[in-house]
């Protein structure tokens, strides 16, 4: 969005590269350094994950389960942590897409896109994680201890926040490509029906749990978030049909000095 001043310039592919590596190296370092603080705060973070299924063993079922458990979960407190600077370098990098008057919208659009991010990672957290993993803890059979891979319920509990998380950038996605003129709202209200079987189908495979429950959350959410985006691109469509404020004056100006020339003839 800073590779050049006029914005009547196009990027070249050069330019687009550039702009890509910089944008790559610089949400790298965030994850590093976020996972850097993830490390230090490793032992609170596992705690804060484990207090979601209370009553149960977590053990390690390899000697380098511990480490690589610590390690994996540095990684996900990283990148919740670069998040901002992820999603930040994205809007960024697509910026020369759009006009001058919606760059400015890419701010309130970037802030938003981080809330329902944090939104989504807080409700699979709160929300799916509790109810999947107790769910599928009932089925133990009387008198065996439950018992879980703290290594494999990392994995467990990452896919589903980060998963739940992105997720939550439907309506984001959609109000972009609205403002892209990509998409248009018309086309994806005559998808409804599929939208909505389809956020079921999604839900099926990104919970953990089979139980209908916490699909029904998951998928009603979605479309929550579809009708939300619909909404979304309805207002960008309306902003991109008015003509910028310049335009109509100008126009204005050019038929009064039409009219003018024509009454001296």
């Amino acid at each position: 969005m800073s590779a050049s001043p006029n914005d009547l310039r196009e990027m070249s592919f050069v330019d687009h590269l550039s702009e890509l590596r910089r944008a790559m190296v610089i949400s790298v370092l965030a994850i590093v350094l976020g996972a850097g603080a993830g490390f230090y705060y490793h032992s609170w973070f596992l705690k804060t994950l484990m207090a979601q299924v209370p009553g149960v063993n977590f053990v390690i079922v390899a000697p380098a389960e511990g480490l690589s458990a610590v390690l994996r979960l540095s990684i996900l407190m990283g990148l919740f942590v670069a998040m901002p600077i992820i999603l930040r370098e994205v809007f960024w990098f697509i910026g020369p897409a759009f006009t001058r008057g919606q760059r400015l919208m890419l701010i309130p659009v970037l802030m938003s896109s981080y809330g329902l991010f944090v939104l989504g990672v807080s409700f699979a957290y709160f929300t799916l994680l509790p109810l999947g993993v107790r769910f599928l803890i009932g089925f133990t059979p009387p008198g065996i201890q439950p018992m879980l891979s703290i290594g494999r319920y990392i994995d467990f509990a990452s896919t589903l926040l980060f998963g739940t998380g992105l997720l939550f950038q439907v309506p984001i996605l959609m109000l972009l490509l609205a403002m892209l003129g990509v998409v248009q709202q018309a086309q994806l209200k005559a998808q409804r029906r599929m939208v909505y079987f389809g956020s079921f189908v999604v839900a099926a495979v990104i919970t953990p749990s089979v139980d209908m429950l916490t699909q029904s959350l998951l998928g009603g959410t979605l479309i929550f978030l579809f009708e939300l985006g619909l909404g979304l691109m309805g207002l960008a469509e309306k902003i991109r049909k008015k003509p910028p404020q310049n335009e109509a004056l100008y126009t204005q100006s050019e038929s009064t000095d039409v009219i003018a020339s024509d009454s001296e003839k």
